[in-house]
C-alpha cells in the first residue's frame, strides 16, 4: 500500500502524555523502575511527557526532566524554541496517515494533577497555525466525497480561549473522527534514552535491559480511539487548528506499587519508533470544514 506526501507543516505544539499510559507504566515496573515514586528512598521516576513549543516555553525547573538550549532563571527555566513537523500523507483507499517528526524537544514531569491520566481520554495533542488551514483544505478537497452522516461539533472554554472540534456519531463525543492506527513511542527520542540510563543507576536496574524494553503504543483492533480535528478561537479571532488523540476503550488494570491501579487502555506495547495516526480522508477534510463553517471565519 503506498503512501503520497501530501506536504510538510510545522507545528505550533507536540504534546504525547505518555503518563497516560499503564501499558508502558507496567514495563517499566517489570524492569524494576519504581514508577512514578519510591515511598521508602523518597525519589520519583516519572514517566516523561514528550513536548515540542515552536515559540519555546517558560517551565518550572523541577518540572523539566531533561531538555536541550535552555535558560536558568531563579526557579524557572526557559526553553528556545523547538521543532516537529506534520507530514500527511494519502493512500489510493483514502486513508491520511498523519505522521510526525519531531526534531527539537524536551521532557516533562507531568507532577500531580487533580484527574489521574491513566483515566482521560485525550492522552496526545498537536496543533498547527490556522494560517495553513486553506492549503490542506485545497490538498484534501480532490480526495473527498460526500458530507459523512453524523457529522456534529462540540465547545469548550477555559475563559480565555474557545475550541470547537469535530466528532463523528452521536456517541463519539469524546472521541472524535475514527482512527483506524497510530503508533506513538517513546523508543525514538535518545533524551528519553540518557534520562532511563540514568535513572536505571538510581533504580538500580540492569542497564543491559533496557534495549528490550517496549516502550511504544500502537492501536490494538479493539481499541476505542478518535481525533479530535478543532479549532481554537482567541479574543474573537481562529488562532490555531488542533489535533487530539482519544481512547476510551477497553479499560485495564496492573499492579502499582502501592495497590491496583485502573484506566484506560492507550494500546499495546511496541518497539516502532515512528509517529502516526491513520484516520480517512473524507472524515478528515469534512472535520475541518465542519469546524469552519460553526464560526465561519
Amino acid at each position: 500500500m503506498g503512501w503520497e506526501e501530501l506536504g510538510s507543516y510545522e507545528l505550533e505544539s507536540f504534546q504525547v502524555f505518555f503518563p497516560a499510559s499503564l501499558e508502558i507504566q507496567e514495563e517499566l515496573l517489570k524492569a524494576g523502575f519504581k514508577v512514578p515514586y519510591d515511598k521508602e528512598k523518597g525519589f520519583a521516576t516519572p514517566i516523561p511527557v514528550v513536548t515540542a513549543f515552536k515559540t519555546g516555553r517558560k517551565l518550572r525547573k523541577d518540572k523539566l526532566l531533561k531538555g536541550k538550549k535552555i535558560k536558568e532563571n531563579g526557579n524557572f527555566v526557559e526553553i528556545s524554541p523547538e521543532r516537529a513537523l506534520l507530514k500527511p500523507l494519502i493512500n489510493e483507499k483514502g486513508f491520511l496517515k498523519l505522521g510526525f517528526e519531531v526534531e527539537q524537544y524536551h521532557l516533562e514531569d507531568l507532577g500531580f494533577v487533580r484527574v489521574p491520566p491513566r483515566i482521560w481520554s485525550t492522552w496526545a495533542s498537536f496543533s498547527l497555525s490556522i494560517n495553513i488551514f486553506e492549503e490542506i483544505s485545497e490538498k484534501l478537497k480532490e480526495f473527498a466525497n460526500g458530507r459523512p452522516k453524523g457529522m456534529y461539533f462540540a465547545s469548550k472554554s477555559n475563559g480565555k480561549e474557545i475550541e470547537v472540534y469535530s466528532y463523528k456519531g452521536r456517541k463519539a463525543k469524546n472521541l472524535g473522527i475514527p482512527v483506524f492506527g497510530y503508533n506513538l513511542s517513546l523508543e525514538s527520542f535518545e533524551l528519553v534514552k540518557e534520562y532511563l540510563n540514568e535513572k536505571a543507576e538510581q533504580n538500580r536496574v540492569n542497564k543491559e535491559v533496557l534495549p528490550y524494553l517496549k516502550l511504544g503504543l500502537k492501536k490494538r483492533k479493539e481499541t476505542k480511539a478518535g481525533l479530535k480535528v478543532g479549532i481554537v478561537w482567541r479574543e474573537g479571532k481562529a488562532e490555531r487548528i488542533t489535533l487530539k488523540l482519544s481512547t476510551t476503550y477497553p479499560k485495564i488494570k496492573i499492579v502499582g506499587l502501592y495497590g491496583e491501579l485502573e484506566g484506560k487502555s492507550r494500546g499495546e506495547l511496541s518497539k516502532e519508533k515512528e509517529h502516526f495516526v491513520i484516520v480517512h480522508s473524507n472524515d478528515f477534510y469534512w472535520a475541518l470544514l465542519n469546524i469552519k463553517n460553526a464560526f465561519g471565519f
